[in-house]
């Protein structure tokens, strides 16, 4: 199946059109939507993993909760770029990427906790821009605030430290970080 039918696919149900109209408004988590929308939590999941195989939304956990939201990269898409990709390989090539990560993320971050760090550089670096969107850009933290954000996520939070800082994603002085962001740095240190 092409990435432009399953876009289709997702788009064909009205729930799901309902869904990302919610989550056009603002990220929300499944209770939420479905209150809002008066489903059951079931069918808004249920309806929520198509949009995510079909790469429309995404999720993050935020503290207890998996919020998802809208990725409107996608949506901003042409019919033509997504019904004839081979005509738009850099599109093509967008999609599979944001499937790839999402299975990288499913894959060693289930309820968005990190158990063990991927050995291959490409998957642990997602992950790594992962627990890194946890930051704000341009915010500065004690020690103590990076290791316990990093820590809810992967109990290793010096190791994870210590590659933000050698990436360049973050800089520290006197046990100060500041963070930078992520760039166009991809390289392991």
């Amino acid at each position: 199946m092409s990435d432009g039918l399953s876009v289709f696919k997702a788009l064909a149900d009205e729930t799901r059109l309902k869904i990302l109209m919610q989550l056009k408004e603002k990220d929300m988590y499944v209770e939420l939507l479905a209150q809002r929308l008066q489903l059951t939590p079931a069918t808004v999941s249920f309806h929520l993993k198509k949009l995510l195989a079909a790469g429309l939304v995404e999720q993050k956990r935020d503290q207890y909760y998996m919020m998802y939201s809208i990725k409107i990269d996608v949506l901003t898409l042409t019919i033509g770029q997504l019904a004839f990709p081979e005509e738009n390989t850099q599109t093509k090539e967008a999609l599979l990427e944001s499937q790839y990560r999402q299975k990288v993320i499913k894959s060693f971050m289930p309820y968005g906790v990190c158990k063990t760090l991927p050995a291959q550089v490409k998957k642990r670096m997602i992950v790594y821009e992962e627990i890194f969107n946890h930051f704000e850009t341009g915010k500065t933290y004690k020690e103590k605030e990076v290791n316990e954000i990093i820590g809810k996520i992967h109990e290793d939070f010096c190791t994870v430290r210590r590659a933000f800082i050698g990436l360049g994603w973050m800089t520290r002085e006197n046990g100060i970080y500041t963070v930078v962001g992520i760039g166009n740095r991809n390289e392991m240190p």
